[in-house]
């Protein structure tokens, strides 16, 4: 049986939770629904989130010329404002650079929690080494689609912000669809296909999610800081926030492709096809 394939084999007598039936797409059903998935599933997401978000800890710890390794010496911008930009521009590149290795991480844990994310929605729960095979069968696949996602929205952020936003809804079911559906790079347009009708709910999603993010990044920045030396210790613990609320971001984007599918689609979760 192919891994496409065994989504459509997953019965309510397998364990995890019971089937979801969705009436509408409801923020607030899927904010609560991706809470209950994510922490029911810890013991596979969370070192599947770990794996997938390496790169984003290496490109900060081995180069020297790293934000963790050679912090930047802010210039005083008043007295010699070139001076200053000339002074600032290696470490924008170096956040650049580390910006889009986060991004493109992030969208590969988007695929990688999505097999796991469906099938407990659909009455089963998926191991970690189960979730890292269906993973590693499409992964190449997946990186493809993930860097034409973060090349697309970071090129739409740089014009004006707001063609980098109308993409990323556009794009937003894009990796989820491609590990549950196996169609390549027609993930792309699925994801456009699936998001249309439904792109303001997606939006406020989005804004819940990255708010979130914020308040929880700044409560843990201030208890860390206040109870943690300086250095290494400090910045693995605040990298353990960045991985589990990723994960919970990326739970939150496979509950909404699954929705989106069950509505458009018009099928009943229990009874239907998932995948084609």
């Amino acid at each position: 049986m192919t891994p496409a394939l065994m989504l459509d084999s997953i019965s309510p007598k397998e364990g995890g939770t019971c089937m979801r039936n969705v009436a509408a797409l409801s923020v607030g059903d899927i904010v609560k629904t991706t809470l209950t998935v994510y922490f029911n599933n810890l013991a596979a997401f969370l070192p599947l989130s770990l794996i997938v978000l390496v790169p984003t800890f290496l490109v900060v710890l081995l180069p020297e010329s790293s934000s963790f390794n050679n912090p930047p010496t802010l210039p005083d911008p008043g007295v010699d404002p070139v001076a200053a930009f000339d002074a600032m521009f290696p470490y924008y590149i170096v956040a650049v650079r580390e910006g889009l290795v986060g991004m493109l991480c992030g969208f590969l844990l988007h695929a990688a929690l999505a097999y796991g994310v469906v099938r407990h929605l659909r009455g089963g729960q998926a191991s970690f080494l189960e979730s890292l095979v269906q993973f590693a069968g499409c992964a190449a696949a997946a990186l493809a689609v993930a860097v034409i996602v973060t090349a697309a929205t970071s090129i739409g952020y740089v014009f004006l912000i707001v063609p980098g936003v109308w993409l990323t809804l556009v794009l937003w079911v894009a990796l989820p669809a491609l590990v549950v559906e196996r169609g390549g790079l027609r993930a792309i347009a699925r994801s456009a296909e699936l998001t249309r009708g439904f792109r303001w709910p997606i939006f406020g999603l989005a804004v819940i999610l990255v708010a979130a993010q914020l308040v929880v990044g700044n409560v843990a920045a201030w208890i860390v800081s206040n109870t943690l030396p300086d250095g290494f210790p400090r910045w693995c613990a605040m990298q353990f926030v960045v991985v589990v609320m990723s994960g919970i971001y990326a739970t939150a984007v496979a509950v909404t492709y699954h929705d989106l599918r069950v509505l458009k689609e018009r099928a009943d979760t229990p009874a239907s096809t998932l995948l084609d």
